[in-house]
């Protein structure tokens, strides 16, 4: 049975505790977890707290995620390391223009978290972000987070040069919940699945079709098989409720036909890994 929303934010700070991670009580997860406790996971739209308790649904989901999977459980070093920095970070992402050390962290660990559920192991947390084996071949995934569309251009190829640096073959992950939604609007409109699922892939394929061309330019050479667009966002449910939605999608930087073939065993068990939100 899936935990409630009380039960995710329990979950999430007693995996921290166990891994030796105690937030400060005014830390973003501290505060999240004590809204929802506070309101037994029943928020009002008038409440103070309601705009934290919907940036909880987000951020918890995603770090109950990356705590189920095996490197929580066995106590990896390289995620114990990155867990120290976690917790930092506004609680509303757009109070984070320039640095965003916690939610920067927090996407490396749900990539990371990906790969582990995807099968392909060894995963670990180095150059250039998360490496993982994919088909006996050792891959690294660049995981940045773009918070506006004026990043891309900073942000795409760094991770490139990163890849290049690190000499394996790469994947670039991106995080665009807050560059295409930069002031964190909700999604009050409740708009049925078959009309929603169409209108979000749309806006995050006329962010890769803006971009496409010189992504190509800014990835040539440096050995970039492929990006992944990650984008979560809360929505308003035609049944009155508020629930995360996902969006998950691919773009085929590869040069050659080996990288094409690498990219395709790489990207289909990764999607597939993904937890229970709606991905294309």
């Amino acid at each position: 049975m899936p935990r409630t929303r009380t039960e995710i934010a329990e979950f999430v700070i007693a995996s921290l505790n166990a891994l030796g991670i105690e937030p400060h009580p005014q830390s973003r997860l501290m505060r999240m977890r004590r809204v929802l406790m506070d309101a037994s996971g029943i928020i009002q739209p008038d409440h103070p707290d309601f705009e934290t308790a919907l940036e909880a649904d987000r951020d918890m989901q995603l770090l109950e995620y990356v705590f189920e999977q095996d490197h929580a459980k066995s106590g990896h070093p390289g995620l114990k390391r990155l867990l120290r920095k976690l917790t930092d970070d506004s609680v509303l992402p757009q109070d984070d223009r320039e640095q965003s050390r916690g939610r920067d962290t927090q996407f490396e660990l749900f990539v990371a978290a990906i790969c582990q559920a995807a099968g392909f192991f060894p995963v670990d947390y180095q150059e250039p972000d998360v490496t993982c084996t994919v088909e006996s071949v050792q891959i690294g995934v660049a995981a940045k987070r773009i918070k506006s569309e004026t990043q891309v251009q900073k942000r795409i190829p760094k991770a490139a040069k990163q890849i290049q640096t690190s000499g394996l073959s790469g994947v670039i992950a991106l995080d665009t919940s807050v560059g295409l939604n930069p002031n964190n609007e909700r999604i009050t409109k409740p708009i049925p699945d078959e009309e929603f699922v169409p209108l979000y892939q749309e806006a995050i394929n006329r962010f890769l079709c803006r971009y496409a061309k010189r992504i190509k330019g800014w990835v040539h050479g440096r050995g970039v098989i492929g990006i992944v667009v990650h984008d979560h966002q809360v929505r308003f449910e035609t049944d009155a409720s508020w629930s995360l939605c996902s969006m998950t999608m691919r773009f085929d930087t590869a040069e050659g036909e080996a990288g094409k073939r690498l990219f395709n065993s790489f990207v289909f068990p990764y999607v597939d890994a993904l937890p229970n939100m709606q991905h294309l």
